[in-house]
């Protein structure tokens, strides 16, 4: 084959691959739930999801996320991060996002962090905007491990 072919189907296998992954950012699920991200969109009350530990992490065991609806126009968000032992510094980092023109948005954010410590958990009662799916996504940090975990959206 000569050169310029070969080129050709490989920039043609790259734009094809490219345009799978583009494409299958929004999916449907079997029973009908949109998939945006990674999280599904519920009309759930509440989605919490759990991390186990990072492959070749040696600090950190697990993490999760959360989220609740609390009321017309209010969630309650939070999460927690669970270190193999007692570490020098341990974080759990949410996010909240807003589902903005079919993708999420960034709504709010804050961390909590723990010293000499195993264990970090945080959580707060949010008014927000009704009409929208929400989602919490956590980073969690436990010396220098780290991983991060996510809920499914909830309709408020």
């Amino acid at each position: 084959m000569k050169k310029s072919k070969i080129l050709s189907l490989v920039l043609t296998m790259v734009m094809v691959c490219t345009l799978f992954i583009s494409t299958q950012q929004n999916v449907q699920a079997a029973d009908g739930q949109e998939c945006v991200d990674g999280s599904y969109l519920t009309n759930d009350d509440s989605s919490e999801m759990t991390v186990g530990s990072m492959s070749r992490g040696i600090y950190l065991k697990s993490g999760s996320s959360n989220i609740v609806r609390a009321g017309t126009g209010k969630i309650g968000a939070g999460g927690n991060t669970v270190g193999q032992k007692t570490v020098s510094k341990i974080t759990v980092n949410v996010t909240v996002e807003r589902l903005l023109n079919g993708k999420w948005a960034y709504y709010t954010s804050w961390m909590e962090t723990n010293y000499n410590s195993a264990y970090v958990s945080t959580s707060k009662t949010l008014s927000v905007p009704t009409g929208y799916y929400y989602r919490v996504c956590c980073t969690h940090y436990a010396n220098s491990d780290v991983s991060d975990s996510f809920t499914n959206g909830i309709y408020i």
